[in-house]
């Protein structure tokens, strides 16, 4: 059960992968949510992390570097440096890197109790 703490930024390290790199925060039970999820992302230029899914929860992406695409249920939609991107419980999304240098950013993820897994 996650209590309140601080995250300082160097503390997780961040793992390349095929698109870019992530950096885990947390992925545990709090005192009202069955899982809150956070990790950094860095997605390389012209690179998308998967194709467009859906998932139960819900999530929010805070955008802090670079220039996103982000595509919801048919439509599609750019993010600069301090846009945030909600993605609602169910619905069909992604997003892609459409600047010219690596994009970062934070992606906030909840499963409330009682959800359908």
């Amino acid at each position: 059960m996650q209590k309140s703490t601080v995250y300082d930024p160097v503390d997780a390290e961040a793992k390349p992968n095929e698109w870019g790199a992530v950096r885990q925060v947390m992925r545990t039970r709090t005192p009202t949510l069955d899982e809150l999820e956070i990790h950094v992302s860095t997605l390389n230029p012209g690179q998308s992390p998967h194709a467009p899914h859906q998932h139960q929860h819900e999530e929010l992406l805070i955008l802090t570097d670079g220039t996103l695409e982000t595509f919801q249920s048919g439509t599609t939609r750019r993010v600069g440096p301090g846009g945030i991107i909600f993605q609602a419980s169910n619905e069909l999304h992604n997003v892609s890197n459409v600047g010219q240098a690596p994009a970062t950013y934070y992606v906030i993820g909840w499963t409330v109790p009682g959800a359908p897994k």
